[in-house]
């Protein structure tokens, strides 16, 4: 396969992905799209009625009694700067018909689809570029997985938050690819400034930022401080009022503390596993924690919601299982055949992010708000995929004539999204 012909097919995927999110963004009712949609444009509404943010004042006495979760951060304190172009654009398009607001607002998750769909090939391309089919494949399978559909067809702070770690993980790849090189060390820098004025799912993408940085260049100690200073300079320009504002406001830059003081000042707000005594094991065992984040990963939000059918789960599941084999069959190659550490292999660091996500999501759940969503960790789903690509790629070919068979799988993905749309979607949406 040649560059022209990847180009083309990863250009029509992500044509239909985004006509897909389109389709499926005009069909919902409006607030029915998906998770806290009223929430966020709860907010939107605030500021345009106040013509600035929105600012946090406390929630309702009994707001959490007898719900199942509680509230981690206020929306109006998470980072949240996404909102502002949906706001300036309903100010000046908007009407006074709230569904058409709406519609409008999904547009520009529909619009962010495409975008992070061309950052993940642009990253594939770099980590595979010795498997011209595996970016081809790594989309398709991006762009038809049920749930990362849904998430770009509603209005939602998860779909500028993958975006931008999705830039992040790309900008990541490219500097330690080219050993930090001013251009790329910048293009980092702004894309880490975008992942701090947005949802906190996306952070871990610092640590692991400045974990490559110091690994890469800590034998040259003044171009490691440079480096670094200039990146953290340019994050700082780009995101710091956010955090400046809150601190100002609240007194809280991140706002967590305040938010659950607030929470816990309503009164019967829900206790949480591990206040309650629960221990790790007990809690999961409570609520199906891991069955449900990873069937609610591939389809569906909360339990009983537009779950995908058994069989695909178990689909699903016989894929992981491969790939895992093939990533135990990788590691004892590298062991054999020697690992070069001057640089991190990007691989461990995809790893490194996708399943510290998981661990901190489940953190969160066990301490906080027992969470029951996969879509939390869709900020690293491009380091998942290149992950199950890499163990997948250990166990069968992906060139020459096994191509084909690879490119074979992508009508079935494509016929399966479709399923889902028909089978799951449209009850849901006509119930």
């Amino acid at each position: 396969m040649n560059a022209a012909v990847q180009r083309r097919l990863v250009i029509g995927l992500i044509t239909l992905a985004t006509l897909n999110a389109l389709l499926w963004s005009v069909i919902a009712a409006p607030g029915g799209g998906g998770p806290d949609e009223p929430s966020h444009m709860r907010i939107v509404r605030t500021m345009l009625a106040t013509g600035g943010l929105a600012e946090f004042r406390g929630y309702s006495p009994g707001a959490f009694a007898g719900g199942p979760v509680r509230a981690q951060v206020a929306h109006e304190i998470t980072p949240n700067a996404f909102a502002v172009p949906v706001a300036a654009v309903l100010g000046l398009l908007g009407s006074d018909d709230d569904a058409f607001n709406h519609h409008m607002a999904r547009l520009f998750s529909v619009a962010l689809y495409p975008v992070t769909l061309w950052l993940a090939f642009l990253t594939l391309r770099r980590l595979f570029a010795d498997m011209p089919v595996a970016p081809v494949w790594g989309v398709a399978l991006m762009a038809t997985a049920p749930m990362f559909t849904l998430v770009h067809s509603y209005y939602t702070n998860d779909t500028p938050a993958i975006a931008a770690s999705t830039f992040a993980v790309y900008a990541l790849v490219r500097a330690s690819q080219s050993d930090f090189a001013l251009r790329d060390g910048a293009l980092l820098g702004v894309a880490l400034g975008l992942v701090g004025l947005h949802k906190y799912t996306g952070f871990l993408v610092f640590p692991v930022a400045a974990l490559v940085l110091v690994w890469q260049l800590w034998r040259r100690p003044a171009r490691l401080m440079r480096t670094g200073v200039a990146m953290l300079g340019i994050v700082a320009a780009i995101a710091s009022w956010w955090y400046v504002r809150n601190w100002v406001l609240y007194g809280d830059p991140i706002g967590v503390a305040f938010t659950q003081v607030a929470v816990d000042a309503t009164g019967g707000a829900p206790v949480p596993p591990r206040a309650r005594g629960l221990n790790p094991v007990e809690f999961v065992q409570e609520t199906n924690w891991i069955g449900e984040n990873f069937a609610t990963f591939w389809g569906g939000y909360g339990k009983h919601t537009m779950k995908l059918p058994g069989a695909a789960y178990l689909a699903f599941s016989a894929l992981l299982i491969t790939a895992v084999a093939g990533w135990s069959i990788r590691a004892v190659r590298a062991l054999r055949n020697g690992v070069d550490l001057a640089r991190p292999p990007l691989l461990v660091i995809m790893a490194l992010l996708h399943v510290g996500l998981w661990c901190l999501s489940f953190w969160s759940s066990y301490t906080v708000d027992v969470a029951l969503h996969g879509r939390y960790v869709f900020p690293t789903f491009l380091p998942f995929v290149a992950l199950v690509i890499a163990g997948l790629s250990s166990v069968i070919a992906w060139r020459g004539r096994a191509e084909l068979a690879v490119l074979a799988t992508i009508p079935v993905m494509l016929a399966a999204n479709g399923t889902y749309f028909v089978q799951t979607l449209l009850p849901h949406v006509l119930a």
